[in-house]
């Protein structure tokens, strides 16, 4: 008995082995899923497109694939700068440059002569706005990035490899002002990681629809410290770079008039001292400047006034108050200098002679003087644009904290 059962286990056995072979056969022969195979996209004139040069007479060319489109405009800044040109070709050249589209679908568009320095662009197709794809450098604005590009021969802008650099930082903190959580850049200057003496420190602030990033970008504030303290031109500082805007949107509420925000707050209570605790500062007035430029110059005119105690220097490029505002300002910041302020040991004032707010300055430069507060203008040529504020810069850094 104990034999047959020994036979059919060895049967079932060899059984269950024939059908588990089988089985594994036919899954075997089954066809199995593939992984899917990688290919690269075909090639496209985009990939080796040099979207911008630089033409050895300063002309600048510029291009851009976009074989669908019906119409493309170029939109750059650079041609304010060329000495003398007239208002209405800026204009035009700021309302969009017309491109021409070539065989290969590529656009292309060409500006100049460009004076040395660094400008923004984008593209306009087919009514939207758009950065150069295949330029990696932008700058932000308050609602939008745009692309940059350089025209080399302006050496005290320029990240120069014959001089030290400091280092720009992107710094959060929350704002009790504003009840929430803003962003500001900051630069210190060659050697601080490593260093042990405390800076004076220079309030840098941007002009509207542009952002704590643009200084830093655009307005080269690095490069042009940089450039200064090798050439023993000016002190070692820091420069804080604050955001001007409380809001994406770039109005001002009912009431209140530009350079009277919550930022002046937030400025003076709550930037200051996080920037003298976190930061080797010397934290009094002697060793702290406040500068800006167009609404960040309203900014800085308000809060100089109004916070004396704070800021002994000061630097104010294109801005004014505005004529409807002169007796208003008067009344208020001006007469609370005048009552409690204490004497600055520079208050300069620069613009140029085709900006839309050189009148405004004008005017504010002579109700300043009435209050007795002793101004140092400057007049340039140039409009209400980036290279007359960067050259500001390169001037009015050169005579802080001596």
């Amino acid at each position: 008995m104990k034999h047959i059962k020994s036979n059919l286990n060895r049967s079932w056995a060899s059984a269950l082995g024939l059908v588990l072979c089988a089985v594994s056969v036919a899954h075997a022969q089954a066809p199995q899923p593939q992984p899917p195979v990688f290919r690269m996209p075909p090639p496209t004139p985009n990939d080796t497109l040099k979207s911008v040069e630089v033409m050895p007479d300063r002309h600048v060319r510029f291009r851009i694939w976009a074989p669908d489109a019906t119409t493309v405009k170029l939109q750059a800044e650079g041609l304010e700068a060329t000495p003398d040109i007239t208002p209405d070709l800026v204009m035009k050249a700021m309302g969009g440059v017309a491109m021409t589209k070539g065989d290969k679908g590529i656009w292309e568009a060409t500006i100049g002569p460009i004076e040395p320095g660094v400008y923004r662009y984008n593209f306009v197709v087919d009514g939207v706005s758009t950065t150069d794809p295949r330029n990696p450098l932008t700058s932000q604005s308050l609602n939008q990035s745009r692309s940059v590009y350089e025209v080399p021969g302006a050496p005290f802008l320029e990240y120069r490899n014959d001089v030290l650099h400091g280092a720009i930082s992107s710094v959060y903190y929350y704002s009790k002002a504003t009840n929430g959580l803003r962003r500001m850049h900051v630069y210190t200057p060659p050697g601080y990681e490593n260093g042990t003496s405390r800076l004076p420190v220079l309030y840098l602030l941007h002009g509207g629809g542009d952002t704590d990033d643009s200084w830093s970008t655009v307005g080269r504030a690095g490069a042009i410290l940089d450039n200064l303290i090798a050439a023993h031109k000016a002190v070692p500082m820091i420069i804080i770079m604050p955001a001007g805007h409380v809001s994406r949107e770039f109005h001002f509420a009912p009431g209140v008039r530009m350079g009277h925000d919550a930022f002046n707050e937030d400025l003076v209570s709550v930037v200051l001292p996080y920037i003298d605790s976190h930061y080797r500062t010397v934290a009094d007035r002697d060793h702290r400047a406040l500068a800006g430029l167009s609404m960040g110059g309203l900014q800085t005119l308000n809060i100089s006034l109004d916070n004396s105690a704070d800021f002994g220097w000061i630097g104010v490029f294109s801005s004014g108050w505005f004529p409807d505002n002169l007796k208003e300002e008067e009344d208020t910041d001006i007469a609370q200098f005048k009552a409690s302020g204490k004497p600055f040991h520079l208050y300069w004032v620069g613009a140029g002679k085709y900006d839309i707010a050189l009148k405004n300055s004008d005017a504010t430069v002579a109700l300043l003087n009435k209050a007795g507060i002793q101004t140092e203008v400057h007049k340039s040529g140039g409009f209400h644009a980036w290279n007359n504020w960067r050259d500001y810069l390169d001037i009015f850094t050169q005579k802080l904290f001596k």
